[in-house]
């Protein structure tokens, strides 16, 4: 018999490995993964915090939606969970109805301005000129999604950064004074559009803006990807992120 809405889920903050390996779309390495996330950080929180988990994309979280619940870990924050069987996505296309869906959009907006400018200083301070082109490339791209999700918006470019923007600026001025110390501040900015976006693909959103969040978070996954691993291989050690950057996110 089909699990019916009124049974017992399985508990993403408890379960083991067999439990999630039940849920569909979660095989041995998902599930080895889920419990090494959650071992390392801590309980899941929210739908958002099960999407930092690698592996786990938006399509996959509705499964884990609806096959498991996030238990006493969503209480501890005084949300409520997504009703359960809901799909993280709304059918069709249009406006986007649901403001809290609108401010995430917004916010993605104001991030992508504040990353391009953070990227434009720290591509002044770099001497490298293989790193240069390859930052330019990614100011393009954050320049890009700002105007691409303006325009789903039906709105122009906010003229002025909000205060989070500005103190990314601030930081990467400070801190961006050669090639390494540019790629780390860079490697923060990543980590904030990238845990951003995923927020944002837990939300309610129509299908084409849905379509334009998930393209815009693969461009930010790509980022990353290069930003680490040009870190590694010249073998450049990671300081510890200021405070005020920490808080900014």
């Amino acid at each position: 018999m089909a699990k019916g809405p009124s049974d017992a889920q399985i508990d993403l903050n408890k379960a083991t490995a067999e439990e999630l390996e039940a849920i569909e779309g979660i095989d041995g390495e998902r599930a080895r993964l889920i419990i090494e996330h959650r071992s390392e950080r801590g309980t899941f929180r929210s739908w958002e915090d099960v999407l930092s988990v690698p592996g786990i994309d938006s399509v996959l979280l509705g499964k884990l939606q609806k096959g498991s619940s996030l238990g006493a870990g969503a209480a501890a924050t005084g949300g409520a969970e997504p009703a359960s069987g809901a799909a993280p996505h709304a059918a069709g296309e249009g406006e986007i109805g649901d403001m809290a869906a609108l401010e995430q959009i917004i916010g993605l907006i104001l991030l992508d301005m504040a990353a391009a400018e953070a990227y434009r200083v720290a591509i002044g301070a770099c001497k490298t000129p293989e790193i240069k082109r390859q930052l330019e490339a990614f100011r393009g791209d954050h320049e890009r999604h700002a105007r691409e999700l303006s325009d789903a918006l039906g709105a122009s470019l906010p003229e002025q950064r909000d205060e989070r923007g500005q103190c990314i600026r601030r930081y990467t001025e400070l801190s961006a004074r050669e090639d390494r110390t540019a790629l780390v501040a860079m490697r923060g900015n990543e980590e904030l559009t990238n845990d951003a976006y995923a927020s944002a693909l837990a939300s309610v959103l129509p299908d084409d803006v849905r379509r334009m969040v998930a393209a815009n978070w693969q461009d930010e996954r790509r980022h990353i990807r290069w930003i680490n691993e040009e870190i590694r291989t010249r073998g450049w050690e990671l300081p510890e992120v200021p405070s005020t950057l920490a808080e900014a996110a």
